[in-house]
């Protein structure tokens, strides 16, 4: 007991990282509200807003022990570079990425309250792929296209993705199959077929489904987390090599018969034979990033405007251009530590449902951080799909905050089950 009051004191001492989220928000929107050369009080009441926001939600998280407090932290610190880099493109986007950061905030409060009441109830794998092919269905069937992807639903002046849902859903489908398998036994012709080929085939009719979309990207992400949860999981590397050499194989023929698709691979491998034509996305993402060098040309200075897109696909780029390589690698860190935070959690939860959602939440915004940034910085081919909390989006930003509402419970389940063991060592 003696040793627990000690770590605990030598913790009171250590500053909490809290107070860095509010002096990096009083430097960018001090910064932001001189940059025109007059001082601007709505900028400056929209910091004020953010940082109130993030006391009263630290303190929400420690006084009601809901569990790390670091993930939300880490989150906000994120969140700051990405309002502020939004509110200096443009005043209008970044004020309606302010209102989505409320509302997204409240769908997080609102997570943390309702989670734990439907945890136990609701398991089913078959309502979670149910759902997830209704909303496929839906969009197919009243959804806009927008930039060669099916994958929006416009209702008067609400807008949003479903697939930015439909991610989340995969999560709690993959997390079912992890803790019950034999729901997914079936028998063709009296022939019994093991669980983890009915789970491939309904992996890769959900695949069929994003492809029809044309949402290559968000089709790779589902692909990734899929694998690597059999794998941590299951351990089949066999199953996993099939898998694998499946979707690569469909990939070359997709490759080869969709002219958008090809058009991507192309400016991914040689960008600058058509610098004025199909390259020139990442080739001017290339020339910001070169631009900004080690330091950055200062928040204002730059030209992101010259980046299509900037505010959604290539705010990374945009980023790098005007707080320099350093304020890139920052943001990188910030979103390795999330990855990190929510590994620990997975680690030390006991039930396997929970761990699997703990696993394929932190992997899915992994992955999703690893797409965008390589696809910017030409690493990997462009997907399209968002940077978490970064990018300007509502559906964007409510998954996000959906994500870190979800991990911000399941971090909570590992403190009480904490707090337990001590008072059970404590009463020996």
């Amino acid at each position: 007991m003696d040793k627990i009051v000690s770590i605990q004191n030598k913790r009171k001492r250590i500053p909490n990282p809290i107070y860095l989220v509010v002096l990096i928000d009083l430097m960018l929107f001090g910064l932001l509200s001189t940059m025109s050369g007059t001082f601007d009080s709505l900028l400056m009441m929209l910091g004020g807003g953010k940082i109130a926001i993030t006391l009263l939600v630290h303190v929400i998280i420690r006084k009601l022990r809901m569990g790390d407090p670091h993930i939300s932290t880490l989150a906000s610190l994120i969140l700051s570079i990405g309002l502020a880099m939004q509110l200096r493109l443009s005043m209008e986007i970044g004020f309606k990425q302010f209102i989505w950061y409320l509302i997204g905030m409240s769908i997080f409060l609102l997570t943390c309250a309702i989670f734990p009441v439907l945890n136990k109830r609701i398991r089913s794998i078959w309502l979670f792929y149910g759902t997830m092919i209704f909303l496929f269905v839906l969009t197919l069937a009243i959804g806009v296209r927008i930039n060669g992807a099916k994958n929006w639903i416009i209702l008067g002046k609400l807008s949003f993705q479903p697939s930015e849902f439909i991610k989340i859903l995969f999560v709690f489908f993959m997390a079912a199959f992890v803790s019950n398998p034999e729901a997914l036994h079936i028998k063709i012709s009296g022939k019994r077929i093991p669980s983890k080929w009915t789970l491939m085939g309904m992996v890769f009719i959900l695949l069929g489904f994003f492809v029809l979309q044309r949402e290559f990207g968000t089709a790779l992400l589902i692909f990734t987390v899929y694998l690597t949860v059999v794998y941590a999981f299951e351990k089949a590397v066999i199953f996993i090599s099939a898998n694998a050499a499946l979707a690569g194989l469909a990939a070359l023929i997709a490759i080869q018969i969709m002219p958008h698709l090809k058009v991507r691979v192309d400016s991914w491998l040689n960008p600058f034979a058509d610098i004025a034509g199909k390259g020139y996305q990442i080739t001017q993402s290339l020339f910001a990033i070169g631009s900004g060098g080690f330091f950055g040309t200062g928040l204002g200075i730059g030209y992101p405007h010259f980046i299509p897109n900037v505010e959604t696909d290539f705010i990374f780029s945009a980023i790098c251009e005007e707080m320099g390589l350093f304020g890139g690698i920052a943001v990188i860190i910030l979103f390795m530590l999330i990855s990190y935070r929510g590994i620990k959690i997975c680690l030390s939860l006991r039930d396997a449902y929970t761990k699997a959602v703990a696993f394929g939440l932190t992997m899915t915004v992994g992955f999703q951080t690893f797409l965008i940034i390589g696809g910017v910085t030409k690493l990997v081919p462009l997907t399209g799909v968002t940077l978490p909390f970064v990018s300007y989006g509502g559906s964007s930003l409510i998954s996000s905050f959906l994500i870190l509402g979800l991990l911000q419970v399941l971090s909570g389940a590992v403190l009480r089950g904490e707090v337990l063991d001590v008072e059970k060592v404590h009463h020996q």
